[in-house]
């Protein structure tokens, strides 16, 4: 979701739950009108509890243009329970009669039932085929789904505790339960365990069999979702195929796809990928439902998110109307840097930004050349041509983040898309006399003699593989001034092979060493990333990381509290032999020396042989502080996941 960045004044104090009577309900939804949902198609919102703050209220929700609303969110306490994410805002709160959904003000009883919980209540008794969900978690609330979904007792509780305070004290203001775990194995704010793929597919099943439980008992069947990730990163640690059937639906976060976390301009949440992106070919919303289609998610139960804002950067160049352009940070925002709600930029851009209109990628951008401000966002258009692509692709619905940032415009070109159908997709064509973009470098690598995983270097030759020590060699960094010489980050690095593996040492200067995690989130401090494509030229137009590929985060840890760590964020992510990968490292004067052997069993694809050749980068990152700094690359062209910047290998003996 996009949710970085919004909280409520209310969340700086510590609420304690408070108890109310609710009016008591919960019947079936009637059905929503066919002439609004052609084919059954659903329109699921986001409403943000912080919204009502900003002066949009649930009085304000076009809920005649939805079929579900998904309030967020629901913390997730420290014993691993369900409870109010913001207590002042989902049910103190007093609403006037100009802000309330009934028009009456709220009653003044302390034992009645206030805020968005009361006026969610409203709106359904006015919208009867409306229904609403609770959505637990979220990007900021993800920290105890790991210890909630560890053991069934764990598991047990967590799901009776959402039960009990959603669906039976506040019985009739929900219809089901959206789990927005941001993410399974970390990636996130929150790290994360190994094992938390299994165990939220088991949390699921515990969610669906005490939902149904309750529902055999109310006579009515209690929904379950979840908002799932886009891109090939984090939903590998998903077991989609596994926990559909616990499922409704699967809400698809289709968008942050790009944004200021990257150095280059580009869209929010393109449809296609277009000719001229130098991005991952993941990074497209077409790409992202493809894969959940072939991970075996059935297209009734796949819900297509698009966003009601966009994303935007500053000191972006004057060329191609700031498209694909580097630039200097997030451009400052009403709420947010870097984000901006349609509605903000329908009031305050339009009128002074010139606005394109890409037809590759099926999205807009808005552009000032005096600003420098460069954003990629979506609006009608787009968002029409999005819902056709859902009716033409037979998924479930759409699903929008977030309700109060669009207006009806957005929710009428949605039922504009399900009825017409999507736009054309021109295939951006491929040049059969294009030359194939040079490797980077092509460098051999020797066999190996007898290596020990010791930390030590006296098993390898004098002379490094690879030396990382200058500015050029540097691929990212949050600022230009970032990296401040080879003192602050620089390695010297050796690669040999043997039939049985790959072994790999490392001298890295390092003047700060920091590491906080020994999870997926070890990318936040110091630690080495390999990167390795097994195809080279037979897949050079599959422009990401795909199963072939693999890029390995090796940690030495902090040499205290935090232990040494490998994470596989692509390749064999669920096999064992992950566990076979050796490390060994012991902390210098000016660094540390790190030192791993990857068996050949990991390696599926490689031939470790004479002759032999596959692609690899070796890609050293700093931090010190508590977020990656800089990074430096064999590769000078090196990107989050495009194997054609990877170089070239050779194997020799």
């Amino acid at each position: 979701m996009s949710k970085k960045g919004f909280f409520s004044i209310a969340l700086l104090a510590v609420f304690v739950l408070s108890s109310c009577v609710v009016p008591l309900g919960g019947a079936p939804a009637t059905p929503a009108p066919a002439s609004l949902f052609p084919g059954g198609k659903r329109v699921i919102g986001y409403y943000a509890q912080w919204a009502a703050e900003r002066k949009s209220f649930v009085s304000g929700i076009a809920a005649g243009k939805i079929t579900h609303i998904n309030y967020a969110f629901s913390n997730v306490s420290d014993k691993g329970e369900c409870i109010l994410g913001d207590p002042a805002a989902d049910v103190e709160r007093v609403y006037a009669a100009n802000e309330s959904v009934s028009g009456q003000a709220d009653s003044n009883d302390a034992a009645a039932l206030h805020g968005n919980f009361n006026q969610l209540l409203q709106l359904k008794q006015k919208n009867p085929h409306l229904q609403v969900l609770i959505s637990v978690g979220g990007y900021t609330w993800s920290e105890h789904f790991s210890d909630a979904a560890l053991t069934e007792a764990s598991r047990q509780a967590f799901a009776k505790s959402c039960v009990d305070l959603y669906l039976k004290q506040y019985k009739g203001v929900f219809d089901g339960i959206d789990i927005d775990w941001e993410y399974p194995g970390g990636g996130g704010l929150s790290p994360g365990r190994p094992e938390d793929k299994h165990n939220f597919t088991l949390l699921l099943a515990e969610l669906r069999r005490q939902l149904d439980e309750l529902g055999a008992s109310d006579g009515r069947h209690y929904l379950l979702t979840i908002a799932a990730p886009a891109g090939s990163g984090n939903a590998q640690n998903f077991e989609r195929s596994e926990f559909i059937q616990s499922l409704d639906w699967i809400n698809l976060m289709a968008y942050d796809l790009h944004g200021t976390w990257e150095k280059t301009t580009n869209f929010n949440a393109p449809l296609y990928k277009a000719a001229k992106d130098p991005s991952d070919a993941s990074l497209n919303v077409d790409a992202a439902v493809q894969e959940y289609l072939k991970a075996g998610v059935p297209a009734d139960k796949l819900v297509m998110g698009v966003p009601f804002y966009g994303r935007g950067w500053k000191g972006v160049p004057n060329k191609d109307n700031g498209l694909y352009q580097t630039a200097d940070g997030a451009a400052p925002g009403l709420y947010e840097d870097g984000a901006f709600d349609y509605k903000e930029l329908k009031d305050n851009y339009f009128s002074t930004y010139k606005r394109t209109w890409n037809e590759e990628a099926q999205v807009p951008s808005l552009y000032n050349p005096d600003t420098g401000i460069f954003i990629g966002y979506d609006d009608p258009e787009s968002i029409a041509a999005k819902a056709g692509y859902i009716k033409d692709q037979g998924l479930a619905g759409v699903m929008i983040w977030e309700l109060s940032q669009g207006n009806d415009d957005m929710l009428d070109a949605i039922q504009k898309g399900f009825q017409t159908g999507g736009l054309p997709h021109l295939v951006p064509t491929k040049d059969p006399n294009a030359a194939v973009v040079p490797r980077p470098f092509t460098q051999e690598i020797h066999s190996a003699g007898a290596i020990k995983i010791d930390a030590k270097l006296d098993d390898w030759p004098a002379e490094p593989t690879f030396t990382l020590n200058d500015k050029s060699q540097v691929v990212f960094g949050l600022n230009s001034n970032k990296w401040d010489g080879p003192k602050d980050l620089s390695t010297q690095a050796w690669v040999g092979w043997a039939p049985e593996g790959l072994y790999f040492a490392f001298n890295v200067v390092d003047d700060k060493h920091i590491q906080t995690s020994s999870d997926a989130n070890l990318w936040h401090g110091d630690y080495m990333e390999l990167q390795i494509d097994t195809q080279l030229e037979k897949d050079y137009d599959d422009l990401s990381m795909s199963d072939d590929d693999y890029q390995i985060g090796i940690s030495a840890g902090d040499f205290a509290k935090v232990p040494p760590a490998i994470i596989v964020w692509f390749g064999p992510t669920t096999t064992p032999d992950v566990k076979t990968i050796q490390q060994a490292q012991v902390q210098t004067a000016d660094g540390y020396i790190l030192e791993v052997f990857i068996p050949k069993q990991v390696l599926h694809g490689i031939t470790l042989s004479e002759g032999a050749t596959f692609g690899m980068n070796i890609n050293p990152s700093d931090s010190d502080g508590s977020e990656q700094e800089v990074m430096m690359s064999t590769s000078a062209t090196r990107t989050l996941s495009d194997p054609r910047t990877l170089g070239k290998i050779i194997l020799v003996k």
